[in-house]
């Protein structure tokens, strides 16, 4: 696996221009800089995840045949976390697997969704449950283009740093003691925290590719956090819901983590998501959290930080998940 690279525009202008690329983008980046598609082959698919499904992958392929691609063609996903996902899946799928480079140009995905060879589309609204391992040749990070990031866009990376460093003990620290200045966009910490986040997910994908093992602890937040995004109906961002799992099932699990690692811990997370835990029930959540991948034998399975980079798989069966939910829901 090749190290994500930290570059200058000129670097995607120059990977965009190369021979046989078709590049991949949505609507809210083609507007920011129509100049780097320009006489580019491209598809530009609808902003937000509602639009990362099989429709669009499909629409994806037919578009790359119709504008003569082929088996050496390389796609460039040049977008958020939904586009590299979109595209890295039909990058997987067109002609039964293509090269393709990956240019993230918000803060989630340069840290998290970018790396690590993931892709995938929701399906009925269970998210990412279609999709495929497929590595990009290169990924391209250009700090520069975070300048037009929204603020929740902003947020929702922190949140997925903030999971980063209950998880890596070298990073746990800097992340901690200068939370705010990457919430304010502070120049050297932004890209000081982006390379550590960057490192440690990289070296995790490169122990576990195939998430059977290490990698598992990277869904830190994500079993309750996915199935409020869910039955929220994507209200906020990715992040902000990961934040709000955090939350959640630390607290659901508070009597295994220690006192001091658990209030830092949800400190940060509530940092990052300054909005109230949506009001769904504790059972509404459990039965979307029972489609989950990474259940076993019909359990719901939490990973759980311990502290110091430790982190603990937990199976609850889906009564004990619910109860434990139910009993902390009031002070989330």
């Amino acid at each position: 696996m090749r190290a994500a690279e930290m570059v200058g525009d000129r670097e995607i202008i120059a990977a965009l221009e190369g021979d046989n690329v078709y590049a991949v983008t949505d609507t809210n980046v083609e507007k920011l800089y129509p100049f780097v598609f320009g006489g580019v082959r491209h598809f530009t698919m609808k902003a937000g995840e509602a639009n990362k499904n099989l429709d669009t992958v499909a629409n994806i392929v037919a578009d790359m045949v119709k504008r003569g691609c082929n088996r050496k063609t390389t796609v460039i996903a040049v977008g958020g976390g939904v586009v590299g996902d979109t595209a890295g899946f039909a990058a997987a799928c067109f002609m039964r697997g293509v090269k393709w480079i990956n240019v993230p140009t918000t803060l989630l995905a340069m840290v998290d969704s970018g790396i690590g060879g993931k892709t995938g589309v929701d399906v009925k609204g269970y998210k990412n449950v279609a999709g495929a391992f497929h590595l990009p040749e290169r990924v391209l990070i250009c700090s520069e283009w975070l300048d037009t990031l929204p603020d929740r866009e902003w947020l929702c990376g922190c949140g997925e740093m903030v999971k980063h460093a209950l998880l890596g003990a070298d990073i746990f620290e800097d992340t901690r003691d200068h939370l705010q200045d990457l919430i304010d966009g502070d120049d050297e910490v932004t890209e000081r925290l982006i390379e550590k986040s960057v490192r440690y997910k990289e070296s995790v994908v490169e122990a576990d590719f195939k998430e059977s093992g290490l990698r598992k602890r990277l869904n830190v937040g994500h079993t309750v956090g996915h199935a409020v995004e869910k039955a929220d109906i994507f209200r906020l961002s990715h992040g902000e819901y990961v934040a709000l799992g955090i939350i959640a099932e630390m607290t659901m699990l508070k009597e295994r983590v220690p006192v001091k690692f658990y209030e830092e811990a949800t400190g940060m997370a509530r940092q990052v998501c300054r909005n109230p835990f949506p009001k769904v029930s504790a059972k509404e959540i459990a039965d979307i959290a029972k489609a989950d991948k990474k259940n076993i034998d019909g359990n719901i399975v939490i990973m759980l930080p311990t502290g110091g980079g430790e982190v603990e798989e937990i199976s609850l069966t889906p009564k004990e998940f619910t109860e434990r939910l139910e009993k902390c829901l009031s002070s989330l």
